[in-house]
Order: structure tokens, then C-alpha cells, then sequence
């Protein structure tokens, strides 16, 4: 999908505001949309048809198991972050919670080649989010609101 251009995977939307203030996948994320024009990315949210909310982020390293002499064997880390659509000042759909996760195997004798290999698992783990991100956003069940609030707004007690 990345990178291919492929016009069978677009968003629902035409043009996207992202908001995510320090958001690690924030830059990733954002260079997706634009490389494989999934929709327009617009630098000012009045100008967007739909704003993207990247929120909630969250890390953990949490020990997983432990060797014969009682240290740490493995880790597991864990990237969470919720994204939401939003839309004339309201949320469309639920939030979207994406998680991903890996293991890293720990050996104290080893701590410089652990770090090097934790920077690369936490660099993988966040693009693998920003990919499921995408995914999610491409099957995103979008209706466009300010088209149907102008369409509709004569309601009557027989239409409902």
C-alpha cells in the first residue's frame, strides 16, 4: 500500500486536517497521506473536510519474564494511541483505539545491542500503528455531514 499510489485505497474524504500536537507517529502518519494520496492534507482546519485527532498516546516496557538467576528475560512493549474524526465541531464514528506490540528479549550481558535493538522494535511498532491507522481510515464508514445538514434541514413531523 505505501508509497504505491493506488487509487483503490483512498480515505472516505477528500481533504484532512491531521491535529495530533507531539504525537510520535504524527510526521509518519501525515507523509503516508501525502505519498500515497489518500486524500488532500490541508495546513489550516477550516480548509479540511475533516479534522483527524491523534490523541491519548501511550508507552509501556513491562517486564515479561524472568531467567534462572531472577533478572529479566523479556520485555514487552506496548504503543497505544486513539485517533477521531471530526466534522463541523463533532466526532464522526467512535474513537478508533489502535495498539500494537511487540517482545524484546533482554540480556544484561548484551545492554548496548538490547538498546540499539529496543530503538529498532519502537520504530517498528510505531509504523506498524500508523499503518493499522490507515487501514482503519480507508474502510472509515464516512458520511459527509455538511452536505446532508445542508440538504436536510427542513424536517417534518411526517419525514421522521
Amino acid at each position: 500500500m505505501r508509497g504505491f499510489n493506488n487509487t483503490e485505497f483512498k480515505f472516505p474524504f477528500q481533504s484532512v486536517y491531521v491535529d495530533c500536537a507531539n504525537t510520535v507517529i504524527c510526521q509518519n502518519f501525515k507523509t503516508v497521506i501525502e505519498t500515497d494520496d489518500l486524500a488532500t492534507l490541508t495546513s489550516k482546519p477550516e480548509s479540511a473536510e475533516v479534522i483527524i485527532k491523534l490523541l491519548n498516546e501511550q508507552t509501556s516496557r513491562d517486564a515479561q519474564g524472568f531467567n534462572s538467576a531472577g533478572r529479566i528475560a523479556a520485555f514487552v512493549l506496548t504503543y497505544q494511541i486513539q485517533a477521531q474524526v471530526w466534522q463541523n465541531h463533532r466526532q464522526l464514528g467512535d474513537t478508533l483505539d489502535i495498539s500494537t506490540q511487540t517482545t524484546l528479549q533482554y540480556n544484561d550481558a548484551t545492554i548496548l545491542s538490547n538498546n540499539q535493538e529496543e530503538a529498532i522494535l519502537w520504530n517498528e511498532l510505531h509504523v506498524n500503528a500508523t499503518n493499522q491507522l490507515v487501514r482503519r481510515l480507508v474502510y472509515f464508514n464516512y458520511r459527509n455531514y455538511s452536505i446532508d445538514q445542508n440538504n436536510s434541514n427542513s424536517y417534518t413531523a411526517e419525514s421522521l
